[in-house]
């Protein structure tokens, strides 16, 4: 019999109880040996399913959820925990879990707490342990969060790595400190926004001088705006602004399925004097009147849920996002068409041309492409083997490589390192010592680039397992949403379009290119492969939409044009 071992432990647990992972996985190792058990794990690199310091409050974690997508696909036929506590601590996901691993006729078993849940007697010491399981993380959040509150009163930052623009987290000292490059920036912004310029002038002007903002982008008006309001500028930690309200879902179940709502006044914690400044009160002061001055509230005028592919269409001129919109076509009728438009085009500082688009002359080239992938059924059919194979074989063979180019990587450093004490021994003269160390810093760089190249495959790999696990996820929803219910199926076409497409390129009303996540990608090529065996002479009948669009050879003209 084959055997998947789950094992899970967060900071609490590990300090409360010991559950380290080592101690977990030994144990569960031998268990399954005693028994006989062949141990499965498609995680590479491992024979567990770990996860390293994630709670058990909720379902959002990397080993559990492809220990599920393996077990969807019948890898295993048991799955072995330690404890029952480290599936779920809820009870509601508890009960869930076990349901749908039931369900795919695998067997579920705790290592050190013997029950059988075939039994009615033996599901009801599950929900007996799952109660309890629950109520122990329940006490847990009750002392956390009194602990945070003890830990912002004493200055210590809350954000972990999430520091503000301007400061560095220090790890050791828990507090913010300035990064001075960084806080000169902040300084300026506060500087022009207080002798008259605005938001959008102050974007523009970092814009222009091409500096990024900590991520690599582009610094924009609400990132500006932001800046001007926040208060951790003045010294002071301002915590528990907002909560997650666990009695309000959200609309379309995205995130954690809860609405992040703001607090009571009364309930938010302000701390000043916890790390050093970079602004004056008197310099935020005329910052936030001149903000409540120029404010004006915005109107959201339509639901952006009627834009499947917002987020993906991308500009080819600037490089920025096609966003949705409305132009009224009737004005007697009042009657609205919707349009993607460049979001560049309403901001003074980027010059952009490229025309606006009609949702309907995209939406037909983008299902165009969509019908490819849908008429290569020999594909479909064996997309689960297809998928199989990339989460396992291909990705065993990219960690080789990269062992091998970091054990190459560590020779070349090795190599430089013995070559420089040999020139600081006067053992070889100047001219070899250059020619020797240029050489192995070149191979050097080379090696760090393959690296990199080989980290990317490896991810793009994983992200096909999640895309596919996203993919049966949408079908699940798509069967039981009903069709009256237009809002759902609007936000499940959304869904659906980002699982298939990585982005869309637009220039003057047409795809210029595209780029589509695995394993559609293979399922389009080999569509494509077959339009190209067997509708030569259809495409050579139209030769100047060929030349004027060969990526999307198999559309027709668009009937707006």
């Amino acid at each position: 019999m084959r055997v998947a071992l789950y094992t899970r432990v967060s900071t609490e647990d590990q300090a409360r109880e010991g559950f380290s992972l080592e101690v977990q996985r030994t144990y569960l190792l031998q268990y399954a040996k005693n028994f006989g058990w062949d141990v499965f794990c498609s995680m590479s690199g491992r024979d567990v399913y770990m996860d390293d310091g994630y709670s058990g409050g909720n379902m959002d974690r990397p080993a559990l959820q492809r220990l599920l997508f393996d077990a969807r696909n019948k890898q295993f036929d048991l799955v072995l925990v330690y404890k029952q506590d480290r599936l779920s601590r809820r009870l509601k996901d508890l009960l869930g879990l076990l349901e749908e691993i039931d369900s795919l006729g695998v067997g579920y078993k705790s290592a050190t707490e013997p029950f059988d849940t075939t039994s009615s007697a033996g599901k009801m010491a599950i929900q007996m342990l799952g109660s309890c399981a629950e109520f122990e993380r329940n006490r847990l959040v009750e002392r956390v969060f009194p602990g945070m509150v003890v830990g912002v009163k004493r200055g210590h930052w809350q954000g972990a790595r999430y520091a503000p623009y301007g400061y560095r987290y220090n790890k050791e000292a828990k507090k913010l400190e300035v990064h001075p490059e960084e806080a000169k920036i902040v300084k300026e912004i506060f500087s022009m926004y207080i002798n008259g310029k605005s938001t959008s002038q102050i974007a523009g002007h970092y814009y222009m001088l091409g500096i990024p903002s900590r991520q690599g982008g582009k610094f924009y008006t609400k990132f500006i705006s932001d800046i001007l309001k926040n208060k951790v500028y003045l010294g002071m930690l301002v915590w528990n602004k907002r909560r997650y309200d666990t009695k309000i879902k959200t609309k379309n179940g995205e995130g954690k399925g809860y609405c992040y709502i703001k607090n009571d006044p009364s309930k938010i914690i302000e701390v000043p004097n916890t790390h050093e400044p970079i602004i004056s009160q008197r310099e935020f002061d005329e910052a936030s009147t001149l903000l409540k001055r120029n404010r004006t509230n915005g109107i959201v005028r339509f639901r952006n849920n009627v834009y499947h592919l917002s987020g993906i269409l991308k500009c080819n001129e600037c490089g920025g996002n096609y966003r949705g919109m409305t132009h009224i076509v009737n004005h007697r009728t009042k009657m609205r068409r919707p349009w993607y438009r460049c979001s560049s085009r309403g901001i003074r500082y980027i010059k952009c041309n490229n025309k606006s688009v009609t949702a309907d002359a995209i939406n037909k080239q983008v299902w165009d492409i969509v019908e490819v992938i849908r008429k290569n059924l020999h594909v479909l059919e064996e997309l689960g083997d297809m998928i199989r194979l990339n989460a396992s074989e291909p990705e065993r063979v990219y960690m080789e490589q990269l062992e091998e180019k970091e054990a190459l990587l560590k020779k070349n450093v090795e190599k430089q390192r013995a070559i420089y004490e040999l020139f600081s021994e006067d053992k070889i003269n100047m001219g070899l010592y250059k020619d020797r160390a240029e050489l192995l810093s070149n191979e050097e760089k080379k090696l760090k680039q393959d690296i990199k190249a080989i980290h990317l495959k490896i991810l793009d790999k994983r992200n096909s397992v999640n895309l596919v696990k996203a993919t049966q996820d949408f079908l699940l929803r798509l069967r039981s949403t009903p069709e009256s219910d237009n809002h759902q199926l609007d936000y499940l076409i959304k869904t659906f379009m980002r699982i298939v497409f990585k982005s869309i390129t637009i220039q003057n009303q047409e795809i210029v290119k595209f780029e589509l996540n695995e394993p559609w990608k293979t399922c389009y090529e080999e569509g494509m492969k077959w339009l190209k065996t067997n509708e030569k002479t259809t495409i050579q009948a139209i030769p100047e939409a060929k030349a004027r669009r060969s990526y999307v050879c198999f559309c027709a003209p668009s009937d707006v044009r």
